[in-house]
């Protein structure tokens, strides 16, 4: 998007969205023929304030604005073959649409409402423009006047930043630079999945926030919390009213029900004006929370962002939105709880990091949601700069599934009768079996290997990619599968009756601890199935299976010492 750069008549030098010169107001005198980046702007605005040439000189001064103008150009490498000033009759604009019909009104109050605290591109400012039935250029037009009233601005997507750049969006400094007619330009790839992000396009900012004040909120769970839930609910409340925390952790054992302990506090939090956010890394944990939020919140307006969205604009002061769509968001929410933060692709994103917190209002607070933290969280904890809420113990009073080592002679290939085949039909006589596998390229050779072994098992699989993918999940929820192989894929946000799991080659790389607790976390997380089989299988025993083993016990001696499961 380019601007004008335009002189009023009390000498300050503004802009203007390029193609709406005719909606320019009465004080402008002159402008800029040829249209800029916001970035180049910025940096003439600045030149000019350090030489002093900045709102106080009068009209007298502006033919020596013009011409220093034109030197900061030829600086930057303009060619001023092109940049030339036009002159205009400060009588002759024309104005500001005054058109007072009530479409108009409508569309203007819908606009005001559904950008609040949001950040956007102008391919989103585009998109919010087709939802209410106007044109992209009207979409501008309203953009500008709530940056020329002060409730909004208009920043550059990628600016400099010290000897570099800097994407305003996701905070990100390793760009890639390219020339450009206005001199060098930047690119940044962090964030380019929801849409490009350059030196020469602009971020309108809204500075509003989401709710205008305290208001009633309806909340009517439809559960009764568990003792180890309501102790866990009664401390993340604590911390949302302590104003001195910033940040928390709720360490809670897997299936333990940690998403409805935050419940309470969002609705304490909306009922006094601050605004909620839900985020997660994946869309399908977003949209598992969604029907529990709309069941205990009935009638209260929800915001839902994943990349599927079929609706990207939405009003409310409760947010639910993958790690992602929080980039559109700046300094919009007093709570933000973040689940499942060790997990792909947030934990170790810099760009949704930042995204995150600079999400947050000013002395917000962020919550972090996880049955495996990250070092860096628990390194956190241990230093005293995060509080720890522990959680861990599951609603049905019965420990967690502590993972048995089976040491294999050889590495596991799909062509041989090892243990593993007494081991799997062992366990489905207890339950349908989950089989974790590291690589996709397993995937396919097992299922054949497996139907050769047990021709008379229901048996299938999955993994990211697969174009089958939503179809065969539901079917597996629907307990139609003997066996199912997977990658890591299932190893969060699915609860299936009876399962039991068997991770093979489990002292591969790719599985660290987190990801085999949460592997494990899949069985015995039912009040008709609470118990059942977790089995490694690998080689050798790694640290991360160590770990995960360890992680797993001291979660079920914590929740004996409190009382919170049966001995």
């Amino acid at each position: 998007m380019r601007f004008f750069l335009t002189l009023k008549e009390n000498g300050k030098v503004s802009f203007y969205p390029a193609g709406m010169m005719d909606k320019l107001d009465s004080g402008v005198i002159s402008f800029l023929r040829a249209p800029l980046s916001l970035a180049n702007i910025q940096v003439v605005q600045k030149r000019l304030q350090q030489e002093r040439f900045a709102f106080w000189f009068k009209r007298s001064k502006a033919k020596d604005t013009k011409q220093q103008v034109l030197k900061i150009g030829k600086e930057l490498g303009w060619d001023l073959q092109e940049f030339t000033w036009q002159d205009l009759d400060p009588t002759s604009g024309s104005g500001q649409d005054q058109q007072g019909d009530e479409r108009a009104q409508e569309v203007g109050q819908a606009f005001s409402r559904l950008v609040k605290g949001r950040q956007l591109s102008c391919a989103d400012l585009r998109g919010l423009a087709r939802e209410l039935k106007i044109e992209a250029e009207e979409i501008i037009k309203l953009a500008h006047s709530s940056v020329e009233q002060g409730s909004a601005q208009w920043i550059p997507a990628v600016k400099p930043h010290g000897s570099g750049w800097q994407c305003q969006r996701c905070g990100e400094r390793d760009v890639e630079e390219w020339p450009s007619l206005y001199g060098m330009a930047a690119t940044c790839q962090s964030c380019g999945s929801i849409g490009s992000s350059t030196s020469l396009e602009v971020l309108f900012r809204d500075q509003c926030s989401l709710l205008d004040g305290p208001s009633e909120v309806l909340f009517r769970p439809h559960w009764v919390l568990t003792e180890a839930q309501r102790l866990a609910s009664e401390q993340v409340l604590e911390f949302i009213q302590d104003a001195s925390a910033a940040t928390a952790l709720l360490w809670a054992a897997c299936g333990a029900g940690k998403t409805e302990v935050c419940f309470p506090s969002a609705a304490w939090a909306l009922e006094r004006g601050k605004s909620v956010l839900f985020a997660a890394p994946r869309q399908d944990v977003i949209n598992d929370v969604v029907p529990r939020l709309e069941r205990d919140f009935p009638d209260y307006p929800l915001q839902v962002l994943t990349g599927t969205s079929p609706v990207k604009f939405r009003s409310g002061g409760m947010v639910l939105a993958t790690t992602h769509q929080v980039l559109r968001f700046w300094r919009a929410f007093d709570v933000v709880f973040m689940d499942e933060m060790d997990a792909f692709p947030y934990h170790g994103s810099r760009a949704l990091e930042w995204g995150l917190k600079h999400a947050l209002r000013p002395n917000g607070k962020i919550l972090y949601l996880t049955a495996t933290p990250s070092p860096t969280g628990l390194k956190a904890v241990h230093q005293g700069e995060m509080r720890l809420i522990r959680l861990p113990a599951r609603h049905h009073r019965t420990s967690l599934p502590v993972p048995i080592w089976e040491k294999i002679r050889h590495s596991p290939e799909p062509n041989e009768e090892g243990v593993w085949a007494a081991q799997i039909e062992t366990l489905r006589g207890q339950g349908p079996v989950l089989l974790f596998v590291p690589k996709i390229s397993w995937i396919a050779p097992w299922i054949k290997c497996l139907q050769r072994r047990f021709p008379d098992w229901r048996i299938d699989g999955s993994y990211s990619s697969d174009p089958g993918r939503a179809p065969k999940l539901e079917r597996l929820r629907q307990s139609e599968f003997d066996l199912f192989v997977s990658t890591t894929i299932l190893e969060r946000g699915i609860t299936l009756a009876r399962i039991q799991v068997v991770v093979l080659a489990a002292d591969h790389a790719v599985f660290d601890e987190r990801a085999l607790v949460q592997m494990a976390g899949r069985v015995g997380r039912t009040q008709e199935s609470p118990e059942g089989k977790v089995v490694f299988m690998s080689q050798r025993m790694t640290s991360a299976m160590k770990t995960a083993i360890q992680w797993i016990e001291e979660q079920n001696r914590l929740a004996l010492e409190l009382g919170l499961i049966e001995a």
